[in-house]
């Protein structure tokens, strides 16, 4: 029993390790609430061919759940040596 969760608990670090490494060369630049506008803005960084990765910090103060898409937050994240031109894109019209 106490190997399993010696186990266990060895399998969340190294996941969450990963999780830390996977972010340390990409820079937050936007922070979205709502899937509208986070689309939007996922949009422009597609166009201009930007990779990006999103990152959804859990909300569990949700109290209406029905409309959890309105209110959920979304950080989007670009290479840190794009982020001025990822800004540039994310700001266009």
């Amino acid at each position: 029993m106490y190997i399993m969760i010696g186990i266990l608990v060895f399998v969340i670090a190294c996941a969450v390790i990963a999780k830390l490494i996977s972010y340390k060369y990409w820079t937050c630049i936007h922070t979205a609430f709502g899937n509208e506008n986070y689309y939007k803005v996922v949009a422009k960084l597609e166009r201009e061919g930007i990779p990006f990765k999103t990152k959804t910090p859990m909300n569990l103060g949700t109290e209406n759940f029905q409309n959890r898409h309105e209110t959920t937050q979304y950080d989007v994240f670009v290479k840190k040596e794009q982020e001025h031109i990822a800004q540039r894109a994310i700001n266009k019209n």
